[in-house]
């Protein structure tokens, strides 16, 4: 029996012998038949308990389950919170920790899309397993951005080259090469996904969070990705934003022909003449 089989093994046997926990849904890599676990993949369990505080706070239940070395929360859906566990060999396990209400909630805002890939019950007290299938089963199909929200995030996008040029020629290079490596790539992606799916149609998966990008955008894409990151170095930070506006630019123009949307032409000419005139100084 391999780690993740004892872990789970482990959960299972705890699980119900344990009044405050109502169900436990592994849902993830582990769950689903495109693109399964491999020795890297971290175990992501849904968790579904009466008071999810204590399962916060408290340890003891978690030396039931295993040997732990690192233990951390962050936030997750819904407001939610998350317990991320390291076990021993390096064993990532994620447990979402949600309340009933939590839980409802998560389903009715569609927040827990995840499982949209798969899931497996582990545990389930309340009957969860009539209620999951007929929810999640079919994938919800894309929802294109509408006119005002490919011009409002395209608007978005331009006005950020301008701050993040500003923030370079200040020499605040952490701020000008956080904004460029994530707000502006966050925007980046957006637009791409928008590309892939005026292109592949709503059905087209591009998963979530950039995950495979590499399998569902366009080869051009993907190339001129690198061109995107910079080093620490200001010269190099430059490049970087010179390169994601032209690649922001080249996806944002198809997709404003292939919907017959109308492209922002002032903001993008507007914030390219300066960006470029300041960056040459």
């Amino acid at each position: 029996m391999n780690l993740f089989e004892n872990i789970i093994n482990n959960i299972i046997l705890w699980g119900y012998k344990n009044d405050g926990l109502y169900a436990a849904v592994i849902i993830g890599s582990w769950a689903r038949n495109d693109h399964q676990a491999d020795e890297f993949s971290d175990l992501d369990i849904v968790m579904i308990v009466d008071n999810p505080d204590s399962f916060l706070q408290s340890n003891q239940w978690l030396e039931q389950i295993g040997r732990f070395h690192i233990s951390f929360i962050e936030n997750t859906i819904g407001g939610a919170k998350e317990r991320r566990i390291l076990f021993d060999d390096a064993l990532d396990v994620d447990f979402v920790i949600l309340s009933k209400n939590q839980m409802e909630n998560a389903v009715k805002s569609g927040e827990i899309e995840i499982l949209k890939s798969g899931y497996h019950i582990l545990i389930d007290k309340i009957g969860l397993e009539h209620t999951l299938p007929p929810l999640f089963r079919e994938n919800p199909l894309y929802t294109l951005l509408s006119e005002d929200e490919f011009s409002n995030m395209v608007n978005d996008f331009w006005y950020h080259a301008v701050w993040s040029a500003k923030k370079l020629m200040r020499g605040e290079l952490w701020t000008a090469k956080s904004c460029v490596d994530n707000y502006m790539m966050w925007k980046l992606l957006t637009i791409i996904e928008c590309h892939a799916h005026a292109l592949n149609g709503m059905k087209y998966n591009t998963w979530h969070n950039g995950r495979f990008i590499e399998e569902w955008a366009e080869d051009w894409i993907i190339q001129k990705l690198s061109d995107c990151y910079a080093h620490y170095e200001r010269n190099d930070i430059k490049n970087s934003l010179l390169a994601t506006m032209d690649l922001f630019r080249s996806i944002a123009v198809i997709i404003a022909e292939k919907l017959n949307y109308k492209y922002p032409d002032e903001a993008d000419n507007y914030s390219t003449d300066w960006v470029l005139n300041v960056l040459s100084e």
